[in-house]
């Protein structure tokens, strides 16, 4: 982030805190339950937004050589991502195309082909096909229209981009609409992945990405972890496009009143949230990154899957006992996440409302609502 808009959003801070209340919106507003509850929205949301929008499936630091890959396998398309021998990423289907087998699972380097583990078809990593045991029952088949499916891929910023269906190519920073700048100068391209765990739960995956959204519940769920660390209710909101920034506030910002805003530094006293839509949350700390990629369960309207990244400077066993911590807290709140999916699938309550104060809520959901085609 500039020191420039540092230097913004600590006086806007500050102006919060003195007048006792944190920036609001003109009005609250309401959501309908069957967001997170209709089939038909869920398909609608599988379809626009997990196969025909651009999604991050991984780090540039997991398959930094060439022969490295990776996969994905939470979204509606199983994904094959690979570093050719020129150095270039390649993304596919993960899918034979001689009986639809997964071609292959996990992440792993040094690759040079990848075969069938079912017939032994095997693709190199440009995806052409380039073997087929015992060709002679294909008599006629044309290996150059046979190779593996392409799909879209782009790197930038240490992130890995996928869109699931064959499109137009990525525009990565068109899609971040002005988040870029943040993004770059956190220099998390520099950093290296150091664990994923992945968590599934019964909630829709809205409700997961919700949780991120407002710090209104900081000071009554979490009073016994990370509640007292932060300003009560105290956000600072910014809209990128669909993306959005969301910087929640720590009491220790109050040292830096008595510093020369040159020596201004937001980081150490806040917790920094981008949302990347449709469907990834980068909270930036101040020593490491991390990354929450939120998917539906197949399609379950009320189950989600959710990998959660830790990204740092260095290699250290203090990142697992970080990501113990960080899971102490969230579990918390997906175990509340949970008892409101069910609550909203007893169809008892048809709408839910976003405060004044939880102005990220309405712009995550409205930048949904616009992007499915929904007035």
């Amino acid at each position: 982030m500039k020191h420039s808009t540092q230097v913004r959003l600590i006086h806007d801070i500050f102006d919060a805190i003195d007048r006792g209340t944190p920036p609001m919106a003109e009005k609250f507003t309401r959501n309908d339950t069957s967001a997170y509850t209709s089939p038909e929205r869920a398909a609608r949301e599988r379809e626009v937004l997990f196969r025909h929008h651009p999604i991050i499936v991984g780090f540039s630091s997991q398959i930094p050589n060439p022969g490295d890959y990776l996969t994905e396998d939470l979204g509606p398309v199983p994904i094959l991502v690979v570093r050719n021998g020129s150095g270039e990423l390649r993304a596919f289907v993960n899918i034979c195309r001689h009986r639809g087998a997964k071609l292959v699972s996990g992440c792993g380097s040094d690759a040079k082909r990848f075969s069938c583990p079912y017939h032994a078809w095997t693709y190199d990593t440009d995806g052409h096909l380039v073997a087929i045991p015992d060709e002679y029952g294909f008599e006629g088949l044309d290996r150059a229209t046979s190779g593996l499916v392409a799909l879209p891929v782009a790197e930038k910023y240490g992130l890995v981009f996928v869109t699931a269906q064959p499109s137009d190519p990525i525009e990565i920073d068109e899609m971040l609409g002005g988040l870029a700048e943040d993004i770059e100068s956190y220099r998390i391209g520099s950093f290296a992945h150091q664990e994923t765990r992945v968590v599934r739960r019964r909630m829709n995956w809205k409700l997961v990405s919700d949780t991120f959204w407002e710090a209104y519940h900081i000071k009554v769920l979490h009073a016994q972890n990370v509640g007292p660390l932060f300003v009560k209710n105290l956000a600072m909101f910014d809209a990128f496009g669909r993306n959005h920034r969301y910087v929640g506030v720590r009491k220790s910002i109050e040292k830096l009143r008595d510093l020369p805003e040159e020596k201004w530094d937001l980081v150490p006293h806040a917790t920094l949230l981008m949302n990347l839509f449709p469907n990834t949350i980068l909270v930036m700390q101040s020593d490491h990154a991390e990354v929450y990629r939120v998917f539906p369960a197949g399609s379950h309207t009320g189950e989600s899957v959710t990998a959660i990244s830790i990204l740092a400077p260095e290699a250290s066993p203090k990142w697992s006992r970080t990501m113990d911590m960080l899971l102490g807290v969230v579990e918390q709140d997906f175990a509340v996440g949970e008892g409101i999916q069910h609550g909203f699938e007893s169809g008892a309550l048809r709408k839910v409302m976003y405060g004044r104060y939880e102005n990220a809520l309405e712009h995550f959901h409205r930048s949904i609502r616009e992007a499915l085609g929904e007035s």
